[in-house]
């Protein structure tokens, strides 16, 4: 009887877990590298010994065929070792084209791949790139646990869980004398990992891709925003895992998704009589969780501060893209301030914090919530995984991202799959620190190295890009 009742309280608990299935992109990138032969080879065959890669492959004649320049990974084996010279590895103009300064080539075919595999992407050749850079690359992480085998991330034995929870929280619990809790606690939703999907840019917005965005909501159990102009019938099959967004001054207009939903966002300019809105949301569906979307500005910190005395639950901060790549120590200057000014103001734990714009790899999730985010809304970077060349809109008659009606499934596997490796990546980052929940990670500046302080903790003076983690 006794191993029984063990045995269905262990089936209680099941692991948060991600289905992956391989989804190749429609449209493939052009290569990195491209392998060229020229004419004084004698075919000896020495590349196609030495790659690992297949690049190089003999033909049935006894010659060597082509080179496959999309499976190379610039090692350059091959041409040192040609007897005859007869072999170049050289960077591809075209694959250099890509993105921008931000969204680099290198950061658009890392989520091609892992929204194909939803493998976390390894290079066989090494790491060939800078180790800091600007904005959430000058952010290091302390790795100092990493030699603890059970927290050993994606492989460890312990649990590391990435769940957090929307909604506010109790700063403290109040009991009678008998030990019975009078707190009231307030709404909340937990999701299982930080990460929501922002709305589409404008110039990739389409019903099917939205639908694509509902549905890998609803099998990763976590929450879409998409604009109440936007929602349709085909949509609201997903309201359980919708998050409208609502212009302030057309509140009135959209009751209906306010009173089938859980979450609603309400898309601010600036200062409002946020606790009017709180209200008049609430009378029309008493459960719901209030959250509220504005810009990143001087003043976020103060209007953080007055949204949580209007009773917002979630307040959403976002960066323009274009903003982030001209300057990167924006975003993070932008966090690091909403957070330290409800910490100053003990009313942190009393609101949900979301943050958006910046974030193009895994690495900047973790990176994010590290700097006080509680939770990532995620946009440019799924479009990437579906095509996006980050052209923002110029080049909107040649953009691949195309979703149509038969590419729902598709384009939702893609999404699902990119998460799923990052997800991978979050857990290695929590097992390297030694923790083993996500919620521990946020605000935890003590946990970071900061690039541009230890070059002048070292060398002293230099010309380096300030930032104030205080303001």
């Amino acid at each position: 009887m006794k191993k029984e009742r063990n045995t269905s309280r262990k089936n209680l608990f099941k692991r948060y877990h991600i289905e992956v299935v391989e989804a190749p992109p429609k449209v493939e990138l052009p290569p990195k590298y491209l392998v060229k032969r020229y004419n004084n080879c004698t075919y000896v065959q020495e590349c196609t010994i030495i790659c690992i890669y297949n690049v190089h492959r003999p033909s049935e004649d006894g010659t060597v065929a082509e080179p496959i320049s999309k499976l190379c990974r610039g090692c350059h084996l091959c041409s040192l070792a040609c007897p005859k010279a007869a072999l170049s590895v050289e960077f591809n103009p075209e694959f250099l084209k890509l993105g921008n300064s931000y969204f680099t080539p290198e950061r658009i075919e890392q989520i091609y791949f892992e929204a194909e595999t939803g493998r976390v992407p390894v290079s066989g050749a090494g790491y060939g790139g800078p180790f800091a850079g600007r904005g959430f690359d000058s952010i290091w992480f302390d790795f100092s646990e990493i030699v603890r085998p059970t927290r050993d991330g994606i492989h460890g034995r312990e649990y590391i869980s990435t769940s957090v929870d929307l909604g506010r929280r109790p700063s403290y619990l109040e009991f009678d004398e008998r030990g019975r809790l009078l707190t009231d606690f307030p709404l909340n939703i937990e999701i299982p990992l930080p990460i929501l999907f922002n709305t589409p840019t404008p110039c990739a917005t389409n019903r099917w891709l939205q639908l694509s965005l509902a549905k890998a909501a609803s099998i990763l159990k976590t929450f879409s925003f998409v604009r109440a102009e936007n929602l349709g019938e085909d949509l609201m099959r997903y309201k359980q895992w919708l998050i409208p967004r609502i212009p302030a001054e057309y509140i009135d207009e959209y009751v209906d998704p306010i009173k089938e939903t859980r979450i609603v966002e309400i898309d601010c300019r600036g200062k409002e009589d946020f606790g009017d809105i709180v209200e008049t949301v609430r009378n029309s569906n008493p459960s719901i969780l209030v959250s509220f979307h504005l810009p990143y500005c001087s003043e976020a910190g103060e209007i953080a501060e007055e949204l949580v005395d209007g009773g917002a639950d979630l307040i959403h901060f976002y960066a323009d893209e274009r903003e982030v790549e001209k300057d990167p120590e924006y975003i993070v200057r932008a966090i690091r301030s909403v957070h330290i000014r409800l910490v100053d103001r003990g009313v942190r734990d009393q609101v949900t914090f979301i943050s958006s714009g910046g974030v193009a790899e895994a690495a900047h999730v973790p990176k994010s919530i590290q700097l006080g985010a509680d939770v990532v809304a995620i946009g440019l970077a799924y479009q990437v995984a579906l095509g996006c060349r980050v052209c923002n809109g110029e080049r909107e008659d040649l953009c691949p991202l195309k979703v149509g009606e038969n590419d729902v499934d598709w384009a939702a596997q893609r999404i699902i799959n990119m998460v799923a490796s990052w997800r991978d990546q979050l857990l290695e980052v929590l097992g390297g620190m030694g923790m083993r929940e996500v919620r521990r990670l946020r605000g935890e500046v003590g946990r970071a190295m900061f690039y541009h302080e230890l070059e002048r903790k070292i060398f002293g003076g230099g010309d380096y890009a300030e930032i104030n983690l205080e303001t």
